[in-house]
């Protein structure tokens, strides 16, 4: 199996303000329902960036912001957990929103109004330069947002890497992404990290050149090599919460793991550890110590 350390996790994810409501159900259309509780708090990419730095690996902010204030509270939660800021900073503008639905067994539904968070200068990405040893988290969001679908794409297709170690999540608008972008993340990614649907849309191929990671929820994770299942790791049972960020948790822990030299197996393990930790609590930034997983 493929092997690699990483020094630093530089994250190329949006980062939003998620405003929860916890339903007993879903309510028909035009109708309305009443929430058991609701919360707001900074998310999406934030929660794979404070999973992988409460892990140990040196995590870098590479997105975009704005100078309102949820990006205000952005930059002390940064401070807060030890991620450097490395992105750019848009004036007159905020972070968007995630209105997330959560049902009683933790699943969730989303509706996304993008912000600054959704723009990005081109500039300030052909000024980041990326090393040999970094890890690189992107995500399919921002490269279908029509404010940065097309800024992204010319930069990655410009192939920046420079040996840096692509790890791409396709999210739930991977039928969404351009056939040149897929084509280029299965020749030049190192892992692709995808759910069951996702999967299904974006599955392992005997010619890719890039690994996959398959989440199954409960049901573990698996590692796939050119269209072959290499290894499966088991799920812990537990009675989820909200589910929110369970798949960035997994993503960050994963690649902190890979960098400690962990092998698949093992990375693939602590990372459904720290997922299932994830899903008993409200939000998404719930990712775990090692300390916290008894590690």
């Amino acid at each position: 199996m493929t092997e690699q350390r990483f020094t630093r996790l530089v994250s190329f994810g949006s980062a939003l303000v998620d405003i929860m409501a916890f339903l007993p159900a879903l309510p028909p259309r035009g109708g309305d329902v009443l929430a058991t509780d609701a919360l707001e708090s900074i998310g999406a990419v934030l929660n794979i960036e404070t999973a992988s730095a409460r892990m140990g690996l040196p995590t870098v902010h590479a997105g975009s912001i704005g100078d309102g204030p949820h990006s205000q509270e952005l930059l002390k939660l940064f401070a807060n957990e030890g991620i450097e800021f490395g992105g750019h900073t848009f004036a007159g503008k905020d972070l968007g929103f995630c209105f997330t639905m959560v049902e009683p067994d933790g699943e969730r539904t989303f509706v996304t109004h993008s912000g600054a968070e959704a723009h990005w200068d081109s500039q300030q990405l052909a000024n980041l330069k990326l090393r040999a040893t970094d890890a690189v988290y992107l995500a399919g969001y921002d490269m279908v947002y029509p404010t940065s679908r097309q800024v992204l794409t010319d930069w990655l297709l410009s192939d920046p890497l420079n040996g840096a170690a692509l790890f791409f999540d396709p999210g739930p608008l991977v039928a969404d992404l351009a056939p040149q972008v897929i084509e280029y993340l299965r020749a030049e990614a190192f892992c692709i990290t995808a759910n069951e649907r996702e999967f299904e849309l974006m599955p392992s191929l005997a010619t890719d050149r890039a690994l996959f990671v398959r989440r199954l929820g409960a049901g573990g994770s698996e590692f796939w090599e050119c269209g072959e299942l290499r290894a499966k790791a088991p799920g812990t049972p537990v009675t989820p919460v909200d589910s929110t960020g369970a798949g960035d948790v997994h993503t960050g822990t994963l690649i902190a793991m890979l960098a400690a030299g962990k092998t698949w197996p093992e990375a693939l393990e602590i990372a459904n550890s720290a997922a299932a930790y994830c899903v008993q609590r409200r939000g998404g930034t719930q990712g775990p110590t090692l300390e916290q997983l008894g590690l």
